[in-house]
C-alpha cells in the first residue's frame, strides 16, 4: 500500500487456519504496518475427518483466536455455519453484508471461487455478493493449495512481499496444533514456506503470496 493512510482489511474464511494458510503473511505485513485487519470465519470449526476423528469447535476457536494475536489481528469473528455444508444463501449473504457494512473495509481477501473446497467456494460467493456494485473497492481471491485440481484456474495478478512475516505466518499456522500434527507437522510448515519461496521467485524476492485481483483500485 502506496501511501500513508489507514486502511481497514476483512479477511473471510470458510473455516478455521484457512486464512492463516492462504494470507497469513499479508495480513501480517498489513498488520505491522498499522493497518485494520479483521478476521471474519463462516463455520463453526468443528467437524469430523475422513478418519473418524472429531475435531472439536471450541479447541480450533481457541487455536484461531491464539493465532489471530499471532497475527495481530484486530478482531476475530466467528459465524456459526455447519462445516462443509456452508450455504450460498441469502441469509448468510444478509449476515456477512451487515458485517461489511459496520466495518467498511478498504480491501476483502477470500478464497478463489474455482477452489475444490465446497465451503471455499460458497465463501467466494458471498464474498461477491457483499461486494457488489463496488462497495468495496479491492477485493481479492487467494491461491488454491497446490494439491487441489483446480489449482490451474488460479491466475495470479497480484504479489505480495512477505520476506519480512513469513515467520509470522509460519507461527500462526503453528498455533493449530490439532490440525498442524493432521498435515504433517513440521513437514506441513516447509511445504508451505516451499510454496511462498516458489512465489517469491516469480517477483524477484524471497518469500511471497498471491492474489487474482477480482478487483483492484490504486490503493496498492
Amino acid at each position: 500500500m502506496r501511501n500513508n493512510k489507514k486502511f481497514k482489511i476483512l479477511a473471510i474464511g470458510a473455516h478455521p487456519d484457512d486464512m492463516e494458510f492462504e494470507a497469513g503473511g499479508t495480513l501480517a505485513k498489513w498488520a505491522l504496518k498499522g493497518h485494520e485487519v479483521y478476521h471474519l470465519i463462516l463455520t463453526t470449526g468443528g467437524y469430523r475427518d475422513m478418519t473418524g476423528r472429531i475435531h472439536k469447535t471450541e479447541t480450533l476457536r481457541k487455536e484461531a483466536q491464539n493465532a489471530a494475536q499471532v497475527l495481530n489481528i484486530k478482531e476475530l469473528i466467528f459465524l456459526d455455519y455447519t462445516t462443509t455444508e456452508l450455504p450460498n444463501s441469502g441469509k448468510v449473504v444478509s449476515e456477512v453484508d451487515k458485517i461489511v457494512q459496520d466495518i467498511c473495509p478498504d480491501v476483502i481477501i477470500s478464497h478463489h471461487p474455482f477452489d475444490s473446497h465446497q465451503d471455499h467456494r460458497a465463501a467466494a460467493d458471498i464474498v461477491f455478493a457483499v461486494s457488489r456494485q463496488g462497495r468495496v473497492k479491492n477485493v481479492l481471491s487467494c491461491a488454491p493449495f497446490p494439491y487441489r485440481p483446480n489449482v490451474f484456474a488460479f491466475r495470479p495478478q497480484l504479489f505480495v512481499d512477505i520476506s519480512s512475516t513469513i515467520n509470522i505466518k509460519l507461527e500462526a499456522i503453528r498455533c493449530y496444533k490439532s490440525q498442524f500434527e493432521k498435515f504433517g507437522g513440521e513437514k506441513l510448515i516447509g511445504r508451505i514456506q516451499s510454496w511462498a519461496h516458489v512465489w517469491g521467485w516469480a517477483v524477484e524476492c524471497e518469500f511471497a503470496e498471491s492474489f487474482e485481483v477480482i478487483r483492484v483500485t490504486d490503493v496498492f
